[in-house]
């Protein structure tokens, strides 16, 4: 809340996931699973990866970045 880049990578999540989620399940799943079926599993599986995340990163994907970059920033001596 409140950051640009927070922002952009929400709207990326939100745009990308649904597209890498139908990808990724039309190559597994295809011709084993009727299309329907697979339509909603994918719909209930990005509606549960959406409340799993704001459980366990309530600050969202700038703070992610940020620690991230902490961490690569003090990767080799850690001290």
């Amino acid at each position: 809340m409140g950051s640009v880049l927070g922002a952009f990578l929400g709207a990326g999540f939100i745009t990308l996931l649904p597209i890498l989620l139908n990808v990724v399940a039309h190559t597994l799943f295809s011709g084993r699973v009727s299309q329907s079926l697979l339509s909603n599993l994918e719909l209930m599986l990005f509606g549960a990866l959406i409340i799993l995340f704001l459980a366990v990163e309530p600050y969202g994907l700038a703070r992610l970045w940020q620690i991230g970059k902490e961490k690569l920033r003090l990767w080799p001596f850690p001290h």
